[in-house]
């Protein structure tokens, strides 16, 4: 038998409760939910895409199809979420690329990408770490992203990406090494 604790109040009401109270009707819930995620998933999109409006917009978008329902959460509801926005984003991703062929075909040279992260890099070294992982392919990116700056497990981050956890792992154990090269290279100079 099971017994559990009755909530003093402080502890965060676990994402499966709130999915379940919204799927119920409760939009308070659906509200806790979003407080709880916007800011990571707008900072991951806006990370990967280079925009902070982009991200917004995925993040949007990520949320209304939570509402309306289009796809539902089978495990953790922040996996789920991420997996969302994440195929949103590569999705804007190969549009741009498609974008990008047309201007250059016409001759016309492409918009140039907002780096977020160098506009508030602190130092020298920070500017130089994210310049570092916008050169990383796409994925590579993203596995950074997911598990050193959204904390997500590599279990969680092979379900977004649609990958096993040794993917992930090797992916991320050569983004690392890629990253570690770059910043090597910057104490060398």
């Amino acid at each position: 038998m099971t017994v559990t604790k009755p909530r003093t109040g402080r502890e965060p009401v676990p994402d499966h409760e709130l999915v379940a109270r919204f799927r119920a009707g409760d939009e308070q819930a659906f509200t806790a939910l979003y407080e709880r995620y916007n800011a990571r998933i707008t900072s991951y999109a806006a990370r990967l895409l280079g925009a902070r409006e982009e991200g917004e917009e995925m993040c949007t978008e990520a949320f209304l199809r939570v509402v309306q329902g289009r796809v539902k959460p089978t495990g953790s509801f922040r996996a789920y979420l991420f997996t969302v926005v994440h195929r949103l984003c590569i999705d804007r991703l190969r549009w741009r690329g498609r974008r990008d062929r047309v201007l250059q075909l016409i001759g016309r040279a492409p918009p140039e990408r907002e780096d977020i992260e160098l506009r508030t890099a602190t130092n020298e070294r920070q500017r130089h770490l994210h310049r570092a992982i916008a050169r990383l392919s796409t994925h590579h990116q993203a596995v950074v992203l997911l598990t050193y700056v959204e904390g997500l497990t590599s279990p969680e981050a092979a379900e977004v990406l649609g990958w096993t956890d040794q993917q992930v792992r090797s992916k991320l154990a050569y983004a690392r090494r890629l990253l570690r090269r770059e910043l090597e290279g910057l104490n060398d100079g």
